[in-house]
């Protein structure tokens, strides 16, 4: 073979090689900013924030720059482009108080108001551009101001770990009845991709309080609330343990952003009010995940 032919191979290998590189690095770019789903929820007032979670190439020519939600045009915002860095992307977070002013106490909400239901946000640009995105869902709820309430109830500790499981501890400081259970996400307790239990002492006069387990000890107890019968009356002195466990299996459910607001309605008196346990998902996916999140985002799927 004359060096001629060898070279024109060379040239020819080179030259394959490089478009290779090429299509395999613009089959692992997003080629914009893309919000993971969201189901969220969170209420105006008392300092409640709620993440929103994007992805976005780590060489895109335009990034996300600050977003707005109709009707809250006071909101405060944490950017954090770089949440987590990946091989060819960043996850990027935003931290978001709405900034609503908390109800007075002369203001006072009945525990049946609906939240707010957002689903489209406006994302704004570097480049100066801006779009409405599709996030998902978040409820938010009304602000609400319980008189005389406050001092029923006294939460004493909480804790959670890296595989998404955690635990709320309260005593009950008054005789109270524990009415209902409620969430607008309740779906995903039905689904299995979320387990919650209650763990209740206190219902029987006289009982002592039962001290809450350590953070080290952070694991499910008592039974899914499903299954507690309602209502149930506790004892002063009684205590109230609510444990959860995510299994999220599966790309859509694991790249999705979950914020559940476990709702638990009182009774004293003849007043109701209720209690509200936030039970966050943490998203923190692995490369293979991110890769393959990006690959579907390219398709459209």
């Amino acid at each position: 073979m004359s060096k001629k032919w060898v070279y024109i191979i060379a040239i020819l290998l080179v030259t394959c090689s490089w478009i290779g590189n090429v299509w395999y690095y613009e089959a692992n770019q997003l080629g914009r900013t893309a919000f993971l789903e969201h189901h969220v929820e969170t209420r105006e007032g008392d300092g409640q924030v709620f993440d929103l979670y994007y992805v976005e190439d780590k060489r895109a020519a335009k990034t996300l720059s600050s977003i707005h939600i109709e009707g809250y045009p006071n909101l405060i915002v944490t950017s954090h482009p770089q949440y987590a860095e990946y091989q060819r992307q960043y996850l990027g977070k935003m931290t978001v108080n709405l900034n609503k002013p908390s109800v007075q106490k002369e203001a006072i909400s009945e525990p049946s108001a609906e939240p707010v239901l957002v689903q489209m946000i406006t994302a704004n640009y570097t480049d100066g551009t801006s779009e409405q995105v599709d996030i998902g869902e978040i409820y938010i709820w009304p602000a609400m101001y319980h008189e005389g309430a406050q001092d029923a109830i006294s939460w004493t500790s909480s804790g959670s770990s890296s595989d998404n499981t955690g635990y709320t501890s309260a005593v009950v400081n008054r005789p109270v009845e524990l009415t209902a259970f409620s969430s607008k996400l309740m779906g995903l307790v039905e689904a299995g991709d979320l387990q919650i239990n209650a763990d209740i002492s206190g219902q029987v006069p006289g009982r002592s309080y039962q001290t809450p387990p350590s953070k080290a000890q952070i694991e499910l107890s008592g039974k899914p609330i499903a299954e507690i019968s309602l209502p149930l009356k506790i004892n002063q002195g009684g205590s109230i343990r609510i444990s959860h466990q995510f299994n999220m299996h599966g790309l859509e459910k694991s790249m999705g952003v979950y914020q559940f607001m476990l709702r638990t309605t009182f009774e004293e008196d003849g007043r109701h009010w209720y209690e509200d346990t936030i039970i966050p998902y943490q998203v923190w996916p692995m490369e293979k995940e991110m890769t393959e999140f990006v690959r579907k985002g390219r398709n459209g799927s």
